[in-house]
């Protein structure tokens, strides 16, 4: 609602103002509706929370005549038209998008390098969270942190001594918590398979460590993840990644099972790099990920998973 008071007025200026009140309101409804978000997901994760209430933004608009030939037409009396508005309610930007990122398999880690060794457990796996793919999961957390998302990076060692039952500890995990997110990112590191690109060279000729995001299409659960809404952002996201950096990311990959991608909407696994990647090459690919995270859900939302979100909102 805007509130606004008439101090003085004549006719001929009231009627002017009126019409620039119309304008200056028609601006203000455009801004609203520019920045509207759709109405957050009740029991599920969404894109981008509903915007919250804003503190009221007081603006003034005054309108002052002179003594111009225009005053002639003036009634006695009345010398100028002032017009104040009081105060107007607006929608707030977006709520600050929230992610949870954690790693299944918690000790894979990368080439060992002679300026920065690690004790291994076995080839390419390591306890040292400074030196796997938890410490990457750290700098992604820094990174979009630094674009206003809210992060919990969570560490718990899923693996153990017993990888093949990773994922039911992962999800164990998942479901601890009471909060819904926007995204879930379950972060990994690939492994090197002959034939493939060891890294890239950024638009500044770093090497960086190649991108790919996994979703998993449910085949052999009763319980499906939410296999169209993920493989969109997927998408959605690679895209991003591509824009930012050509050629980081490879095409989604889509596998039976669910990864525990059924744990809400939007989830996805990313893996960072391969073992033949180095620990620095793998760090240095953080920086267009989150920039392309930041873009597809905070700068430039994509219309298709708004849509899903929506969707689901009704579920």
């Amino acid at each position: 609602m805007i509130q606004f008071k008439v101090i003085r007025a004549s006719r001929l200026l009231l009627a002017v103002a009126i019409l620039l009140l119309a304008a200056v309101l028609g601006l203000i409804g455009a801004r609203v509706l520019a920045g509207r978000q759709p109405a957050p997901v009740s029991g599920s994760a969404s894109l981008v929370q509903a915007a919250e209430e804003d503190d009221e933004a007081k603006t003034a608009l005054v309108f002052a005549s002179s003594d111009s030939a225009d005053s002639l037409l003036l009634d006695p009396g009345e010398a100028d038209i002032e017009i104040e508005i009081l105060a107007s309610d607006t929608e707030a930007p977006a709520a600050s998008p929230r992610v949870l990122i954690y790693h299944t398999h918690t000790h894979e880690a990368y080439e060992q390098v002679a300026e920065d060794p690690y004790d291994a457990l076995e080839a390419w796996r390591t306890a040292d969270a400074d030196h796997s793919v938890v410490r990457v999961g750290e700098a992604l957390s820094e990174a979009l942190r630094g674009y206003g998302f809210e992060v919990i990076h969570d560490t718990t060692d899923h693996e153990g001594d017993q990888l093949s039952t990773a994922y039911t500890r992962s999800l164990k995990t998942l479901e601890s918590y009471e909060q819904r997110f926007d995204l879930y990112i379950d972060l990994h590191r690939d492994a090197y398979a002959d034939g493939e690109i060891d890294t890239v060279a950024s638009q500044s000729g770093e090497a960086l460590a190649p991108l790919m995001l996994l979703v998993g299409n449910g085949n052999g659960f009763d319980v499906k993840p939410w296999y169209e809404q993920n493989y969109a952002f997927a998408r959605a996201l690679e895209k991003r990644i591509n824009a930012i950096e050509p050629g980081l990311c490879k095409p989604v990959l889509v596998k039976d099972g669910r990864y525990n991608q059924h744990i809400g909407v939007f989830s996805t696994l990313i893996e960072v790099g391969h073992n033949r990647n180095t620990l620095a090459q793998a760090l240095g690919s953080v920086p267009p990920l989150a920039k392309a995270l930041y873009s597809l859900m905070v700068a430039n939302t994509d219309p298709q998973l708004e849509r899903m979100k929506a969707e689901r909102a009704g579920l």
